[in-house]
């Protein structure tokens, strides 16, 4: 009777926790239709497993894996799939199967660009990773590999029907953008977990901050005096259009803010920006004069500067984040009512304003309006504010790829630069001898792809990982257990990311109640050894769960029991003869292999065990 309810109570345990934990062991979900084809696979460990195969059908071979994931890079898009994996011993004796499981790689969209074409590409030499780009003019945003191969795109309908990703963050989502005016951030699924308010006319950009905030641009309008350009037929006052930077933080609350109008004179308007409100108006439009048309905002953390490039003024400006006030403006004098600097370096209509990792301004000039007209990127050092700054490093783009709007320059860390060329279409990436060494041209019916922005990151996973206990018993149908007389959980916690984590580890009850919770660092693609005690012996049933600080909803768990008793092959809870008998049942019957019978862990029930059984009956 007894023996009857201790499996009934595992049993039900097994029934709770079954939907809770079942979408989190097995990765991709079952069933899932995925807009990726760069796939990381993960599922529950096998018991006395050493490595494991991963069958996918209709892939030409199987992959191997050390551990309990892996990621696959060489899927079809438009296709459907089985996924089945094994795990082996050393011996390459076969432990166990899980059941296959079914996915789906959806289709490419149907404007996706017909031309997408690598004029040059230097293995050797190119950053290896994929590139996060938005194809502005298309309304939505790819990532492809070193051959213009997409390995994932953003699912447009979620957002409005324009998407334009801007940043691919550590916890593995990803930020942008889209023509409805608000900022998201979602995961590579395109689901969203984070989208800014309607309240805010955001443009050109929001990203997030390692402090887990957001900032964006704001438009803000405001009524002043037409300027002395303005003809007599025009109303004396008229829509100014400025802008706010706003910093938000993780739940939509205002943080932070900064607004043009507050910190810049209207004395300070670029003329053309009045001719061209003026040709708008006498086409009968009623707009707004486009006073700053700013068009990023940047966050140094380390110095707590914040630094803006407003396009309509030629003019990238620093700004103190505690006290808001200007540290410096830089650009066009002739637009500018107090001069901070001799050498205004002759940049037009800038893009994309950036700190390095050296702590030089790194930014995208367009060229506009100046003559001759040419696109270039510019690195510029402040010297600390020791001396007058300085170019100390710029490339001039070819005339086929001068754009007047949009564009950025990204510097990798191998120290080449991602160049986008803006409404050219082309992706450019620089060695440190400014040679081209990787070149991509995207165009969609003979037309250019206009691109705002492009990111380098290594694959669609900076935070992916996964564990194994080493002292774990049991398999993932039957349940696991730990040993009665464990005191710890002894795992491996592995890193797979680009990125280096801080990992978070938990043992909770069957309700979900969190007992214990710790922390551990773990740097890009290493693993940590760790041992987690405090068990309490009045708990039989334990959740251990594990997730990365920065995303929580990226848990993996495992349920388990710690009242398993080795060598107790009947489950009486007793070690004694009735138990050798059944051992030798199994061995006899060639029956079923049982963890409880398996004494010397090699994987098998066999003599050896019943050796060392009746050793620990008899005292030895």
């Amino acid at each position: 009777m007894e023996f009857i309810k201790i499996i009934f109570h595992k049993l039900i345990f097994k029934v709770l926790l079954f939907s809770f934990i079942f979408c989190q062991d097995f990765i991709p979900v079952a069933n899932s239709a995925l807009n990726y084809n760069q796939i990381f696979f993960k599922w529950p460990q096998i018991n006395n497993a050493d490595y494991y195969k991963l069958f996918i059908s209709e892939a030409e071979t199987s992959y191997l894996s050390n551990i309990n994931s892996i990621i696959v890079s060489d899927l079809v898009w438009d296709n459907q799939y089985t996924w089945e994996v094994c795990g082996y011993n050393n011996s390459d004796y076969l432990i166990n199967c899980y059941d296959s499981l079914y996915f789906s790689i959806n289709s490419l969209p149907e404007n996706y660009p017909n031309s997408v074409d690598i004029l040059n590409a230097d293995q050797s030499q190119y950053f290896s990773g994929i590139n996060l780009i938005d194809y502005e003019s298309l309304n939505f945003s790819v990532a492809l590999d070193i051959n213009g191969m997409p390995v994932w795109f953003a699912d447009k309908s979620n957002f409005n029907n324009s998407i334009w990703a801007t940043q691919f963050l550590s916890n593995g989502n990803i930020a942008g953008f889209g023509s409805n005016s608000k900022g998201y951030e979602f995961d590579i699924n395109s689901t969203i977990t984070f989208e800014t308010s309607s309240d805010y006319g955001l443009h050109h950009q929001f990203y997030k901050t390692n402090n887990n905030t957001y900032f964006l641009i704001d438009a803000e309008i405001q009524f002043h005096p037409c300027p002395l350009e303005c003809p007599d037929e025009l109303p004396n006052i008229i829509p100014w259009q400025g802008d706010r930077f706003i910093e938000l933080d993780s739940s939509g609350n205002l943080l932070w803010e900064w607004n043009s109008f507050n910190y810049f004179s209207l004395n300070e308007y670029n003329p053309i920006w009045v001719d061209s409100y003026v040709n708008q108006w006498n086409f009968g439009g009623s707009p707004e004069f486009d006073w700053t048309h700013s068009n990023s905002v940047f966050f140094d953390e380390d110095t707590n500067i914040v630094y803006i490039s407003v396009r309509n003024l030629s003019r990238i400006t620093a700004i103190d984040y505690n006290t808001k006030e200007i540290i410096w403006n830089l650009g066009d004098s002739d637009f500018m009512d107090s001069i901070y600097f001799d050498n205004d370096f002759g940049f037009s209509h800038q893009h994309s304003a950036q700190i390095t990792n050296e702590g030089n301004l790194l930014f995208f000039d367009n060229g506009r309006d100046n003559q001759p007209e040419l696109s270039r990127c510019v690195e510029i050092d402040f010297f600390d504010g020791t001396q007058d700054p300085e170019i100390v490093w710029e490339y001039i783009l070819p005339d086929s790829m001068l754009t007047l709007s949009r564009g950025e320059c990204d510097r990798l860390l191998n120290g080449n630069t991602l160049i986008t060329a803006g409404r050219t279409g082309n992706i450019i990436e620089l060695n440190n001898n400014n040679e081209i060494i990787w070149h991509l041209s995207a165009k969609s019916n003979n037309s250019p792809i206009s691109i705002y922005r492009s990111d380098r990151v290594p694959n669609l996973y900076p935070n992916s990982f996964s564990f194994k206990i080493n002292n774990l018993f049991g398999s993932y149908n039957e349940g696991y257990h730990i040993s009665h007389d464990d005191e710890e959980i002894n795992f491996v916690l592995y890193n797979q990311g680009w990125h280096d984590q801080t990992f978070v580890y938990q043992t909770l009850d069957i309700d979900g109640i969190i007992l214990n919770s710790y922390q551990m660092d773990i740097s890009a693609n290493h693993n940590e050894i760790i041992n987690l005690s405090d068990f309490d012996p009045l708990i039989e049933n334990y959740i251990f769960k594990i997730f990365p600080m920065n995303n929580s909803s990226n848990y993996q768990l495992i349920a388990f029991d710690n009242k398993f008793i080795l060598g107790d092959t009947n489950n009486d809870e007793e070690i004694n003869i009735q138990d050798i008998i059944v051992l030798i049942n199994l061995i006899l019957n060639d029956e079923q292999y049982i963890d409880s019978g398996d004494l010397n862990g090699d994987g098998g029930i066999n003599v050896s065990d019943i050796i060392n059984l009746i050793m620990i009956i008899i005292g030895f």
